[in-house]
């Protein structure tokens, strides 16, 4: 039975028709020669003529946003240019198997609403507007949205299978490792180069030891974490200084390090399922109980007691302790080296980082006031920090005000003085007053952090003791060198007018990366001279 019944005309006059194709990579018999071979004997027994073709190769059914050609589809039948009145498809499947029947339901009616009839050529029922036409199309809905489902639990059990036999489940395998191809029964074919994969449905990967010297630099990274007063920044740093770059062939960042000690890969653990996104839905993290982990999968890089070592190190490292732990921590330190600074704190490896002092009191003034120490410092200094750390704070309130008010996700680090935004931006704002030479000739001097990574610095300048911002220098990544003290501004001059900004309307530029709704008048940080 055919699906619908055009009106009937001369046999000279055709009706224009579109059609639309679609195969999704799960079921390969409805091929797009088949479906258009299809299509095209429908229309010749009910006197249509395409005039216009929309395929969707090798795309999933399950959501619009991933179908160019049914997007561009709907658009074309809402125009009054358009040159067709009827559009057929293969079947109710091809048209979508969305989660929401109703979704398809929805983009039908578009099309029917616009005068553009949709024709399923392969279905037994006529597409008219009766109840059991729309019973049965409503069933084919449900039918086809519960087919993507049992094939998505399918293939995941799939692959659960294939972990637990010790296969590789897709992705880089990491720095130090490599796949290797291996037929039916593990004889193995070649290693796999990056962007290379099987070709054969009955070959396997696996994860073997890369045979280029990364897994011993691998084992190297491990032994000094696990035997030496040493942080994964001072391994990246370490590497750095050899010149040694990572698998991008890009500097190593401490993040890259905490990430590769973290890596279970490293002694033959196959670890599975840690997220999941089903039918195109949202990724979201899977509970650590419900990972899929074999042990002894792949030949490990790593002796698993290193790795034992290294991860009670670790997990050392994220214990945040109590106020109390730091406070005795702080009075232990005062004991043994007579007095209390940044320096004393970062030479004891028992004693609290500088980071967790931070993090506790807001500064290293607030702790010396919290647990009653009174350095031996200039006072005048003394409040020159004081000034520079609540003007640092009033310009990061206004400039996370502005950038909120534009639409922007915004995180602060009060310790380290870091603004992250949407998660891709980083920006440490400090505001500094001048150092003096022959105790009245002033100048400012920047310093680009080198134990943590930015995008740009913002420096800002102020009088000694003053309260009035003269001026910002928006510095990106590569204008000064990390870990050294660089003359910003000096007998009124400065080597970085380029970067000289009055105020930090240039950073909300910055920021919009990504097309957002901005504000009419964004709010101006910072103050000019």
């Amino acid at each position: 039975m055919s699906s619908a019944k055009p009106q009937r005309a001369s046999p000279a006059v055709a009706f224009r028709a579109a059609q639309y194709i679609r195969m999704s990579t799960d079921h390969q018999q409805y091929s797009p020669v088949f479906q258009r071979q299809a299509i095209a004997e429908y229309a010749a027994a009910h006197n249509f003529r395409i005039v216009r073709d929309y395929e969707d190769a090798g795309i999933s059914g399950l959501t619009l946003r991933e179908r160019p050609a049914l997007v561009q589809l709907l658009l074309d039948v809402q125009s009054a240019a358009r040159r067709f009145a009827t559009v057929l498809v293969y079947d109710v499947s091809r048209w979508g198997r969305f989660q929401d029947v109703d979704e398809a339901a929805f983009y039908e009616y578009a099309c029917r609403r616009a005068g553009v009839n949709v024709i399923y050529v392969a279905e037994p029922f006529e597409n008219d507007a009766s109840p059991a036409t729309s019973v049965l199309k409503a069933l084919k809905r449900a039918m086809a949205a519960e087919f993507s489902r049992d094939m998505s639990r399918k293939v995941f059990l799939g692959t659960c299978l294939n972990v637990r036999r010790g296969f590789h489940s897709g992705g880089p395998p990491g720095y130090g490792l490599q796949r290797i191809l291996v037929d039916a029964d593990r004889q193995v074919r070649h290693p796999l180069r990056q962007y290379e994969y099987k070709s054969v449905q009955t070959d396997r990967v696996i994860v073997a030891p890369a045979a280029n010297g990364e897994a011993a630099l691998i084992r190297k990274m491990f032994e000094w974490y696990a035997t030496q007063p040493i942080s994964p920044t001072g391994i990246a740093r370490r590497l750095n200084d050899f010149g040694i770059c990572n698998g991008s062939g890009r500097v190593w960042q401490a993040r890259n390090i905490a990430t590769i000690l973290r890596n279970e890969a490293y002694i033959g653990t196959n670890i599975y399922s840690r997220t999941s996104s089903k039918l195109s839905g949202r990724w979201e993290r899977v509970p650590e109980q419900d990972w899929i982990r074999i042990p002894n999968a792949f030949t490990p890089v790593v002796d698993r007691r290193v790795f034992a070592a290294v991860q009670a190190k670790l997990a050392r490292a994220r214990q945040r302790p109590t106020r109390e732990e730091i406070v005795e921590g702080l009075h232990e330190v005062i004991k043994r080296a007579g007095k209390l600074t940044q320096g004393t704190l970062r030479h004891y490896r028992s004693a609290p980082s500088v980071g967790q002092v931070m993090r506790e009191f807001g500064g290293l003034y607030e702790a010396y006031e919290a647990i009653g120490y009174s350095p031996n410092l200039d006072p005048a200094r003394s409040e020159h920090r004081r000034v520079e750390h609540l003007m640092e704070k009033r310009v990061a309130d206004v400039t996370i005000e502005a950038l909120r008010s534009q639409g922007h996700e915004v995180r602060y680090e009060k310790h380290t003085g870091t603004i992250c935004v949407d998660g891709t931006l980083r920006l440490q704002l400090v505001v500094r007053s001048p150092w003096l030479v022959h105790a009245h000739e002033p100048y400012w001097v920047a310093r680009w952090p080198d134990r943590f990574p930015v995008d740009f610095l913002i420096y800002g300048r102020i009088e000694r003791a003053g309260t009035e911002l003269l001026d910002f220098h928006i510095l990106p990544r590569g204008s000064l060198a990390p870990g050294i003290y660089t003359v910003l501004h000096r007998h009124g001059q400065t080597h970085f007018e380029a970067y000289r900004h009055s105020n930090l309307t240039l950073l909300l530029d910055l920021a919009c990366n990504t097309p957002i709704e901005v504000v009419a008048n964004p709010p101006r940080v910072g103050g000019g001279r």
